[in-house]
Formats: C-alpha cells, sequence, structure tokens
C-alpha cells in the first residue's frame, strides 16, 4: 500500500470518527445521568453495532482508499478491521457515548431515550444506525467530491 494513500486513509478515518463521535459533553453531568447514559449506550450500541459500525467504516475507508489509488489486498483489509478495532476500542466508544449523552441529556431525557430504544422499533433504529450513516457518509462524500470543485471556484479559492 502507497503511504500517501494510507496516508489519506488514516485522516478519512480521522475525519470520519470526529465527525461521528466527537462532541463536548457537560463536564457537570451527574452519577445518575452517567448511569443512565451507560444504560443507553448499551442498547443503542450493544457488541453486534459496533462490529457493524466498523464494517461500514471498512467499507467507506477502502472505497476512499481505491479513490486515492491505494490498492488494499483481502488480508490487509482484513488486518486494517483489526487495526480499527484496537484503535477505537468498543469499552473507549461506550465511554465517549456516556460522556455526551450525559453532558447533553437529563436524567428525565435519558430514560425516555431508554424507554424508546426498548422497544422494537428502537432496537431496529439502533442495530441500522450503522448503515444509515455509512449511506449518509458515502452520499455526502460523492457529492461533495462533485460539487467542490465550481464551489472553489466561485469562492475563489484556486
Amino acid at each position: 500500500m502507497k503511504k500517501h494513500a494510507l496516508r489519506s486513509w488514516i485522516v478519512s478515518l480521522a475525519v470520519v470518527t470526529l465527525l461521528s463521535f466527537v462532541s463536548l459533553g457537560s463536564a457537570y453531568a451527574g452519577e445518575a445521568e452517567k448511569k443512565l447514559a451507560l444504560e443507553l449506550t448499551h442498547l443503542v450500541m450493544p457488541k453486534d453495532v459496533y462490529n457493524a459500525l466498523l464494517d461500514q467504516l471498512m467499507t467507506n475507508m477502502g472505497a476512499s482508499m481505491q479513490q486515492a489509488g491505494a490498492k488494499v489486498s483481502a488480508r490487509d483489509a482484513s488486518k486494517l478491521k483489526a487495526v480499527v478495532a484496537e484503535v477505537l476500542p468498543y469499552d473507549e466508544l461506550v465511554q465517549w457515548n456516556v460522556e455526551i449523552y450525559a453532558g447533553k441529556f437529563t436524567a428525565d431525557e435519558l430514560k425516555e431515550l431508554i424507554k424508546f430504544y426498548g422497544t422494537p422499533v428502537g432496537k431496529k433504529a439502533a442495530k441500522l444506525l450503522p448503515e444509515i450513516s455509512g449511506e449518509v457518509g458515502k452520499k455526502v462524500g460523492t457529492v461533495i467530491v462533485q460539487r467542490m470543485p465550481a464551489a472553489m471556484k466561485k469562492a475563489g479559492i484556486q
């Protein structure tokens, strides 16, 4: 794999990760909110949803790497998934979610979310979220590539 393509892939992964997960939670979240946020996170992102998220990231990153000119073998793709899992471990993602949810929602709001995600529709929504996010990300990537040159020219950016 070319170093430039790998570097582009890593930058893309960082951007996707930041857009997907980074948000500043309140430092003032109480223990009740954190406990409820943990319960919610396990409903929204059980381990199988995390694995689906990794699969979706790998699909998107594989497409990005190919566009950048990198050739990734099936063996390297498998290794890359293991690397991403190491870099973004499930337990750490759970903790980030807890911090963010606890900082953005009250205990009562978290209880309502837990109630929803405990329903069949809520479970379906949680399970499909990585796929939905991946499809949206794919469309965003396509549209940006198509529209950026004209928009940059219009703005006077060379």
